[in-house]
This record gives structure tokens, C-alpha cells and sequence, in this order.
């Protein structure tokens, strides 16, 4: 594995904004010169993720989570280090310098596939483009859109595209352009059982990216003939379902204004909010919303409005959403429209202020499920009611808040005419316990509570000021010290003062978790920023005084042992109690300077 030089790393840490990069995944909020929000890596409503812009580290003082910007990149995308590197770096346009004989043009092709796949996907995606707006092929496509309503500039903004009838053409078209057929048969793009056959073919063609806007998959739908009316690509490498929404680079910075999103069952709902000016609106890649997708949007949204079809599978899928919003204590409207419409023929027939209006009207989730389920069951019979109320229960179990879930619990009552105890009695005795929301991780958990002891915090302070290490390195020494992690600490500081590289991305990148959060928590709570030099004076003395007295103690023990042996060990016993008195003279002076 090729290794980096210190200037690489430096250079992305200098040339890269730890708060834009951070405010891609979670929303910031400055205060006075610190930047808080909600934490990306645990599901939390009161903002306890800290950034430090100056140091470019981050730290969650609810679950712990920490470490530098690297560390940031390589935990939420969950990437090698070096993968992180090169993206930060092409991001920044820092070069790329290895140490040793390292030649990047020598890695090998599998340790980039990922981003190899991207951009092969990015071409193609070009190619689908070229025959939907270039070319008579795509004519009957670009004619559906334009139909349903769909502009030129939403086309390009969006990115669709056109797959040719011809399902061979592709693959011969990417073995000109020197592609091996290993490389392509693992792309996705083809059929596993015939290589050489296109999985898209005759389709209108709907990017779908990932959170930078780099395209990773396909969405297809088929204009005329026989066929599944959607098909998607599959996961992959690059590409994982239940991880992507679709739109989401598009519309995260309206997200983050609103503090809301919109989530949709299709691609033309999306385009048709976006041509609304509802730029906040994504769409979790089919009916089924996920907890990872939940997490993605939480940090940026407080509300999520759900708009998916009114057929039964869409207000199943509506109902499974509700649930696992509330899980996670996100708050939950419904953007209910007439039957059989959606917001694309909305938009074409009435324009986008309805679209809007439908948004603004969007009701209460507990309003919507009590409505919809009185529909569906006779709420004047016994059994009605029963079914409402059993059906309704799970809604009252996922709510976080205790009068929220007491207030709904009220209106389900009055709706149904029943008398609370009897309701209350059936939600308490029913069979099936309440699902918890997931927390964060264990490990980061452990290490928030972890609280460092003065040795530690020494250690700390040097790390919040790597300029003050000169100072700690030549009046102790890793012996000195007593606390395990200081220690170890000591050791990585010495490690990186010996290869000039003491910054807080080589300090971090050598720390295990429980010491990265203590570290990260140090620096980025400005708690050793006052009298720094003091708190580093201090420590040293401390650390070097403990370590004289264990000295002291084990000569003194020494010296008990030889008293009285025979002749022969005079000269032994005269050096340790020598040496027990410049040992005294030395901590009589650390008295001294500490008075």
C-alpha cells in the first residue's frame, strides 16, 4: 500500500474547508467562532457535533465520534484512508506525492475500481444524453417529456437520457474506447447471462447519483413494447439502494434552507417538484424508505413530507415511512392529493402553484393514518374498531414524545367514541413490546464517558498546541510516564515529531477510537486554548514529579535490600543512594518552581 507524504496530507489540510466539507452531510450552525450541529454518525435532535475549523477536527460529544478531515471523508462514505486521500485531494487540487518508489501509474486498477466504475457510468450517462437530445433514436423519448411536461433545462439539470434499441451497440461502442470486457461484464451496464447484451435498452434513462453529484446507476423506463415498466440497476461497488436518494445533490441545499424534505415514489415526481421550485424533494429509489436513507436527510431536515400514490402499495409504503420517521423522531406530513393524480400531471393540468398549495395543505401524520384507517375499517361495529385501534398502536409506540404520544392517544379515543381505559387497557396488554430508536455506536458510546486523568490531559494539551511538544520531549521521556494511553500518546507524538509531520491528521490517523474521542473532544471544545503553554508547563512537571517519586520509591526499596548484605555491595549501595539524592534535590526543585 502506497504511503503518503506528510505534504499531501498537510496541503489537503490547508487547502480544504473543514465546515463546507462537514455542512455537506449535516447542517451547521455557527456560534460566535464555533460551528455545532446535529451529529451525522447517531441519530440526535439537540445539537452535540462540534467543528473546529482552525484545527480542521470534529467531535460528537453525544456518542464520542472524532478525528480529523480525513477521518470525517473515510466515516461517511465509508472509504479506505487512501481512497479518502485521493478524493480530497482531486477536491482541493492538491498533488498526490507517495514517498518511497512508489509511481502511482503502477497501482493496480483494483485497488480504484469504485471510482473507475464512476466514471465509466459518467460517460455513458454523457452517451444517453447525446441520443435523447442529439439524435432521432431518442425522438419518441424527448417527446414523451416533453408531454408530461418536462423542460429543456430540467432535461439537462436532471441529466436524462436515451438507451439505443440496439442492445450490442453499447458494448462495442466501450471496446473502442479501449475498455476490457473483464472490466465491463462486472460494470452492471450488461446481462450477467449475455455479456455482450445491454441491461438497458430502448429506454428513457434517469441518472441516478450519489451524493456528489456523480453518477452510479441507471433508473430506465420503458416508452412502447413489452417489458417491467422500471427497471433499476442493481447494487454494486459503487451503488447501494438503500444508501441513495435519488436527487439528493440537487436538492440538499434547499433542504438544509427548509429544515424539510419532500420525499417522492418516482423520478418524474422529483423533476416535477424541482420545475415547482420544491427543490427540497428526493426519492428513496422505490416505495420502501430505509433507516439509512432516514439518517442521511435527519441532519439536515426536521420534517419530512411524504408524497407517494394513493394505490395501495403507496399508502402502505406511506404507512411502513410514518413508523420508521417517528422511530427516529422525525416529525411527519402527508401531501395527499386527489385520486389517481400525482405531482407531475398536478403540475402539467393546474400549474405550480397548486403543486404548492397541495404542499402547504400537507396534514398531520396522526391525522392521516386515523382518516385512512376509518376508511378502511367500519368504525361504527365493535370489530372496527378493534382493527383501527390495533392498527393505530404501532403508530403510538414509535412516537419519542410522551404527550405526543398522549395527545394522539386522546384523539384516537374521541374518533372512535371509546372510553380511554378500555383503549388503554388493549395498548398496554397487547403481546408486542415498543421498538427502540438505534443509538450510536458502542465503542463511541464507551469513550464519551471515558474521562482522562492529568497525565492524559498533559498529553492533550500538547496535542491541542503541537508547537509546545519541543518542550515536553526534551524534559520527559515515554518511561516518565504511568497512564498506558499517555503513554502510547507520548510514543505517536515522538513518531510524528521524527517525521515532521506533527499535525492533527497524522495524530489522529495513529489513535485508536476511545483515544481519538478524547483527543478530538479536547481540541474541539477550546479547552486548552487559554494559557496553553501553562497547562503544557504544568502537565511536564507533574508527569516528570510522579515518575521521580516511582524512581525514588523503587531505589529506596533497593536500598533496604542491600542494607546489611556483605561487603561487596557497597559500591552498588553508594550509587543508588546517590542517586536518591540528586533525585531528592530534583523534586525539591520541581517544589520550588510549583510554589
Amino acid at each position: 500500500m502506497p504511503k503518503f507524504s506528510p505534504q499531501t496530507i498537510d496541503e489537503i489540510n490547508a487547502r480544504t474547508d473543514m465546515v463546507a466539507l462537514v455542512s455537506e452531510y449535516t447542517r451547521l450552525e455557527r456560534r460566535g467562532d464555533e460551528w455545532w450541529g446535529c451529529c451525522p454518525f447517531h441519530n440526535e435532535k439537540t445539537p452535540s457535533f462540534h467543528v473546529n475549523a482552525e484545527r480542521k477536527m470534529y467531535h460528537c460529544f453525544g456518542c464520542g465520534a472524532g478525528g480529523g478531515l480525513i477521518n470525517f471523508y473515510m466515516e461517511t462514505e465509508k472509504v479506505s484512508y487512501s481512497d479518502a486521500v485521493r478524493f480530497l485531494a482531486k477536491k482541493c487540487g492538491a498533488e498526490l506525492i507517495y514517498e518511497g518508489s512508489f509511481n502511482a501509474k503502477n497501482e493496480k486498477p483494483e485497488e480504484n475500481k469504485k471510482e473507475r466504475f464512476i466514471d465509466l457510468y459518467g460517460r455513458v450517462s454523457g452517451t444517453y444524453g447525446f441520443f435523447l437530445t442529439s439524435s432521432d433514436m431518442g425522438k419518441k423519448a424527448l417527446d414523451y417529456l416533453k408531454a408530461r411536461g418536462v423542460t429543456d433545462s430540467s432535461i439537462e439539470e436532471f441529466g436524462l437520457g436515451f438507451s439505443p434499441a440496439d442492445r450490442r451497440w453499447l458494448k462495442h461502442f466501450l471496446r473502442s474506447k479501449n475498455y476490457s470486457d473483464a472490466f465491463l461484464e462486472e460494470s452492471g451496464l450488461f446481462s450477467k447471462k449475455y455479456p455482450d447484451i445491454s441491461f438497458f435498452s430502448n429506454r428513457l434513462m434517469f441518472p441516478i447519483w450519489d451524493r456528489r453529484g456523480r453518477v452510479i446507476a441507471f433508473g430506465a423506463r420503458l416508452l412502447e413494447g413489452e417489458g417491467p415498466k422500471y427497471i433499476n440497476s442493481g447494487d454494486s461497488v459503487q451503488y447501494k439502494k438503500g444508501e441513495t436518494l435519488y436527487a439528493f445533490h440537487l436538492a440538499k441545499q434547499k433542504i438544509r434552507s427548509e429544515k424539510a424534505v419532500i420525499l417522492c415514489e418516482g423520478y418524474m415526481d422529483v423533476i416535477a417538484y424541482h420545475q415547482a421550485g420544491l427543490k427540497q424533494a428526493v426519492a428513496p429509489l422505490g416505495t420502501a424508505l430505509t433507516k439509512e436513507q432516514i439518517h442521511m436527510l435527519s441532519s439536515f431536515a426536521d420534517t419530512f413530507y411524504l408524497s407517494f400514490d394513493s394505490d395501495t402499495a403507496g399508502q402502505n409504503a406511506t404507512y411502513k415511512a410514518i413508523l420508521l420517521c417517528r422511530k427516529h423522531g422525525i416529525s411527519v406530513k402527508i401531501i395527499v392529493f386527489d385520486e389517481g393524480k400525482d405531482p407531475a400531471e398536478i403540475l402539467l393540468k393546474s400549474g405550480p402553484e397548486t403543486l404548492t398549495k397541495h404542499v402547504e395543505n400537507a396534514i398531520l401524520d396522526s391525522d392521516f393514518l386515523l382518516s385512512a384507517l376509518m376508511r378502511q375499517y367500519p368504525a361504527h361495529t365493535p370489530e372496527g374498531k378493534t382493527k383501527i385501534c390495533l392498527a393505530y398502536f404501532p403508530y403510538l409506540d414509535a412516537l419519542q414524545s410522551d404527550i405526543h404520544r398522549e395527545s394522539c392517544f386522546e384523539q384516537l379515543c374521541q374518533a372512535l367514541q371509546l372510553k380511554p381505559e378500555a383503549v388503554r387497557a388493549d395498548y398496554e396488554n397487547r403481546k408486542s413490546g415498543k421498538t427502540k430508536p438505534e443509538g450510536g455506536d458502542t465503542e463511541h458510546r464507551l469513550s464519551a464517558h471515558f474521562k482522562p486523568n492529568a497525565e492524559m490531559r498533559s498529553v492533550l494539551a500538547v496535542i491541542a498546541n503541537p508547537d509546545y511538544f519541543s518542550l515536553m520531549r526534551s524534559s520527559l521521556n515515554a518511561d516518565d510516564f504511568d497512564d498506558a494511553r499517555a503513554r502510547d500518546m507520548f510514543v505517536t507524538l515522538e513518531e510524528c515529531f521524527r517525521e515532521d509531520a506533527v499535525s492533527s491528521d497524522s495524530i489522529l490517523r495513529r489513535c485508536s477510537g476511545e483515544v481519538r474521542a478524547m483527543v478530538t473532544g479536547a481540541v474541539t471544545s477550546g479547552e486548552f486554548t487559554l494559557n496553553s503553554r501553562q497547562a503544557v508547563e504544568d502537565g511536564i512537571r507533574l508527569i516528570r514529579k510522579n515518575s521521580l517519586e516511582r524512581r525514588r520509591d523503587r531505589i529506596g526499596t533497593k536500598i533496604r535490600a542491600l542494607q546489611g548484605s556483605a561487603p561487596d555491595t557497597r559500591q552498588e549501595l553508594d550509587a543508588l543512594i546517590n542517586e536518591k539524592m540528586n533525585i531528592d534535590f530534583e523534586l525539591q526543585q520541581l517544589k520550588g518552581v510549583q510554589t
